[in-house]
């Protein structure tokens, strides 16, 4: 089995907490080759003394041992000037989310790719969630009847002026992918709803396709503790919950996500009538798979991109239209959107 060898442009927090840790999982299919960061210090803690530090971005660019780029810096402003930087080189890119806080921008990337004919895709790591796979197999099945809406929540207690696209995002990035027809309407509302989409503080969102199910989004606060323990998914927080012609469905959000054997035991999530049947091979086997495991198969066999950059430029197109939304105080059409492709992975 080739390995795809993967160097770094951004060294901060998230490549050596949860990207180093992934690929390093991986070691029959990923080779980490190294780290650039503008401070040094960065690159030093994320190579550990076991990978190369490039001291200039003209160097990482240069090294023919990197097969991919993956840019992670911050802030989300520089993602645009960074990945044109790489995609202008001719590198294949994984961009970490947000791509940028601009569709406009987003369009020039994904064309600077094209040019190229390389690689660009975006870390939208938690589509690949279990919480998420389960409500997508709940509606795929019909366990619920015919799908009317869907929830996703985030208890994040953001009311300074934080960036909402940060974690916002990966929640339109689901919705998106729950709901593959075209997007018509927007809703939204945001705690600063005069300023930019880069400090908005929390809000929410109801989206409304072409077909059912709405789909609500809601980035609010809630509490770190609960008052009286209580273990009851469908009075804890949810994660999503899936409402349907039938039934319920919901999956508790209690400061986890549940992994493959919490929800495959049935103890995480709520269900009125009776429960999902969970046992399908492919829906099973998927539990164990995340966003690299994908990512490997597009490089390796040319598998389709498990995300792909239209979709994570739409992503960002929405974005703009929920924060719009919000300063205007109304609803929104949904103008703007590419169209979505056909084979969704997941």
């Amino acid at each position: 089995m080739k390995k795809c060898r993967i160097s770094f442009c951004g060294a901060g927090k998230w490549v050596r907490t949860f990207h180093v840790p992934e690929l390093e999982k991986r070691t029959d299919r990923f080779e980490i080759r190294g780290f650039y960061d503008v401070f040094p210090e960065n690159a030093t803690a994320a190579a550990i003394g076991k990978y190369r530090i490039f001291s200039s971005l003209d160097e990482l660019l240069g090294d023919p041992e990197t097969d991919v780029i993956l840019a992670a810096t911050k802030p989300v402003d520089t993602h645009y000037e960074v990945a044109m930087r790489l995609l202008e080189a001719g590198k294949n890119v994984i961009l970490e989310k947000p791509m940028t806080y601009s569709s406009k921008q987003c369009d020039e990337l994904i064309a600077k790719a094209r040019e190229k004919k390389v690689i660009f895709t975006v870390n939208h790591n938690l589509r690949f969630s279990v919480c998420m796979k389960a409500a997508r197999e709940v509606i795929r099945s019909g366990h619920v009847g015919t799908p009317v809406s869907v929830d996703i929540v985030s208890p994040r207690s953001w009311y300074e002026n934080i960036d909402f696209s940060n974690y916002a995002v990966h929640m339109i990035d689901q919705a998106l992918a729950l709901n593959r027809s075209p997007l018509k309407e927007v809703s939204g509302a945001t705690v600063h709803p005069d300023d930019p989409m880069s400090s908005c503080g929390y809000g929410e969102a109801l989206l409304r396709f072409e077909q059912p199910p709405v789909i609500h989004l809601s980035l609010k606060p809630s509490p770190m503790q609960q008052a009286v323990p209580d273990d009851h998914p469908f009075r804890g927080y949810f994660r999503f919950l899936v409402c349907g012609t039938q039934d319920t469905f919901g999956i508790s959000d209690l400061s986890h996500i549940p992994n493959r054997e919490q929800l495959l035991c049935g103890k995480y999530y709520y269900f009125d009538r009776k429960e999902p049947d969970f046992s399908r091979p492919e829906f099973v086997g998927s539990l164990d798979k995340a966003w690299y495991d994908y990512f490997y198969e597009s490089w390796a066999n040319g598998a389709p991109l498990p995300v792909s950059p239209e979709e994570a430029r739409n992503n960002i197109r929405c974005a703009e239209l929920i924060t719009e939304s919000a300063k205007l105080n109304r609803t929104l059409e949904a103008t703007g959107m590419l169209p979505a492709r056909k084979e969704f992975i997941l």
